[in-house]
């Protein structure tokens, strides 16, 4: 088990610096310099003077060849430093730091949200395959599994901040869940199909096994049959979440944006837009890191649930 969770993170990192390496290329080929566009005041600012983005130029190291600049990037990232920014010059870290409990706080109540409604609704679908219940539910999931999270986001916040003034139009976190009530929302509707259809499949598959079967003929209840089987599909959801996590933290940059909520999502787009190279590798990487934890953590928690995974993780020959 140690030398398959040894591969596994490994294949990660390899991951990690692949993506770096491919948004460091795109921003590094993108149109504009970096020194004048963080020099320019405004949009119709006057430019700054050569003298002035020749300084800038020196400072950030962004005269020197782009592979030198990228490598010596990466090494101060394995030391968690990832430069200042070009937009202000304060450490991309602290700039971090200050949005990530922000951006953690709203994927973490989305994805409660996708759950609180999306298991109810599977539930309700399993007890009756293809009745009412179970064509509502697909129904659902599919209405917004094909709606993009910023076209949803859009008509949650003309009907309930624009027409009936029941929240606020931009995000104002200090009001409490009143003032983030939207854009949770929105993350939560993006998540509901995925959660939906996957327990829905665990519902029907744990309750045409033998076992449950067995236990119908014994006389039990149809709800007990399905909490019995909701137990039985936790693995299952462990991945789920797992791999929800690359979707919110994408979802996070438009809806984030959309409602200017002060997290990592908008400094992301703001830092893209700006062409802040070291704002946006810093963020890169933390998604990244994300993304790894999270299937880390479900790995390690269905290994604890289901033993038989970990046992099959073991490599041919090894004694058991």
């Amino acid at each position: 088990m140690l030398r398959a969770l040894l591969r596994r993170a490994l294949a990660a990192l390899a991951t990690l610096v692949g993506v770096l390496v491919v948004v460091f290329a795109l921003l590094s080929a993108a149109p504009g310099d970096p020194a004048a566009l963080a020099l320019r005041d405004g949009a119709r600012a006057r430019p700054a003077s050569p003298e002035a983005v020749a300084a800038f130029r020196a400072a950030y190291g962004l005269d020197r060849p782009a592979a030198v600049r990228l490598v010596s990037w990466v090494g101060r990232a394995a030391r968690l430093d990832f430069g200042r920014s070009f937009r202000d010059g304060r450490p991309v870290a602290a700039r971090i730091a200050e949005t990530v409990p922000i951006t953690l706080a709203l994927n973490l109540a989305a994805l409660l949200l996708a759950l609180a409604a999306g298991v109810p609704l599977a539930a309700a679908a399993a007890r009756r395959p293809g009745g009412a219940a179970d064509r509502l539910s697909g129904l659902v999931a599919d209405l917004f599994f094909s709606a993009p999270a910023f076209v949803t986001g859009t008509a949650l916040l003309l009907v309930f901040g624009v027409r009936l003034g029941w929240t606020p139009v931009l995000a104002e976190p200090e009001e409490g869940l009143r003032g983030v009530a939207l854009p949770i929302v929105t993350l939560g509707l993006a998540a509901l199909a995925p959660v939906t259809r996957v327990v829905r499949a665990c519902l029907l598959e744990a309750l045409a096994s033998p076992a449950a079967l067995a236990a119908k003929a014994r006389g039990e209840g149809e709800a007990a049959a399905v909490l019995r089987a909701l137990r039985r599909s936790a693995v299952p959801l462990l991945a789920l979440g797992a791999s929800l996590v690359p979707q919110l933290v994408a979802g996070s940059v438009l809806v984030e944006r959309l409602f200017a909520v002060p997290g990592t999502g908008q400094l992301l787009a703001d830092s893209v837009f700006a062409r802040d190279v070291p704002s946006v590798l810093g963020l890169t990487v933390v998604a990244g890191a994300a993304v790894v934890v999270a299937s880390a953590v479900a790995d390690g928690l269905s290994a604890v649930l289901d033993p038989r995974l970990a046992e099959g993780e073991r490599e041919p020959g090894e004694a058991s």
